[in-house]
């Protein structure tokens, strides 16, 4: 399990504003471990609607790394965030990371300059989709997208044993990895800072808001133990629903080379 302030080891914290001053300013926090490790960034909130991503991405600014350094951008895109909307002033912010150029917006700039200045050899970004991959032509719910260097296969092997009961089949991870250089923020940070990535899609349908932070939740844990940040204890799913709701890290109360539109 992560440990959260006040339940031993040592970890210390930082916080600083991104693209301070203007209407997109968002806090970054980046929290290291007294043990030496990889380092790892989380985005929540590049689609503003998206509320799981949002939620978990801001208690991850509250664990504490067992190695290395996690850092976490909760709300990536904020005018969005505060309008409860996809997109932005600019746009769609995750389609502003070409590979092998400049981003294309102000905003996307700045979440790029963090992301090369922290160099991350993992980098995890939160959404959620309407529908479910596979099932509803437009939609890519329960999947998680990554890097060839990323451990895709037992991520989702894992998610789908803690977080997906027998009764819902349709509601299991699959796992695409994707080999785009951009124009997604994952796909830059695998193609240019060669970091094992991920993109990761729970789904509103037949979900509700509390299971979809779960799930996010659960990812989120998961990704960072795979590459030893946390130490992380799995709580298969059963065939309750409270077995969908088991404490994770935190102990808290959301395609190959193409990404279909709500990613």
């Amino acid at each position: 399990m992560a440990r959260t302030p006040g339940e031993g080891g040592e970890a210390s914290t930082s916080t600083e504003r991104l693209l301070p001053g203007t209407v997109h300013e968002t806090p970054l926090y980046a929290i290291e471990s007294h043990r030496d490790g990889p380092t790892a960034m989380v985005f929540g909130g590049i689609h503003g609607d998206e509320r799981s991503g949002i939620r978990v991405a801001h208690e991850v600014a509250d664990w504490h790394p067992d190695a290395g350094t996690i850092v976490v951008v909760p709300e990536t895109n904020r005018v969005a965030v505060e309008n409860d909307t996809r997109r932005g002033t600019s746009g769609d912010l995750n389609r502003q990371f070409p590979g092998d150029e400049s981003p294309t917006t102000s905003l996307a700039a700045g979440i790029w300059d963090a992301v090369e200045r922290y160099d991350p050899d993992v980098v995890l970004d939160l959404h959620r989709s309407l529908g479910i991959y596979g099932l509803h032509r437009e939609y890519v719910g329960q999947v998680v997208f990554h890097s060839a260097a990323a451990r895709g296969k037992p991520l989702v092997d894992a998610l789908n044993d803690d977080a997906v009961p027998w009764y819902l089949p349709f509601h299991r991870f699959t796992a695409q990895e994707s080999t785009a250089g951009g124009p997604l923020l994952f796909q830059k940070a695998a193609h240019e800072l060669d970091a094992a990535t991920y993109l990761f899609e729970t789904t509103e349908f037949l979900l509700n808001q509390a299971t979809r932070t779960q799930q996010a939740r659960l990812v989120t844990a998961h990704v960072l133990a795979l590459h030893g940040l946390l130490e992380f204890e799995q709580a298969p799913a059963n065939s309750t629903p409270s077995n969908t709701q088991a404490k994770t890290a935190a102990d808290s109360t959301e395609t190959s080379s193409e990404t279909r539109a709500d990613s």
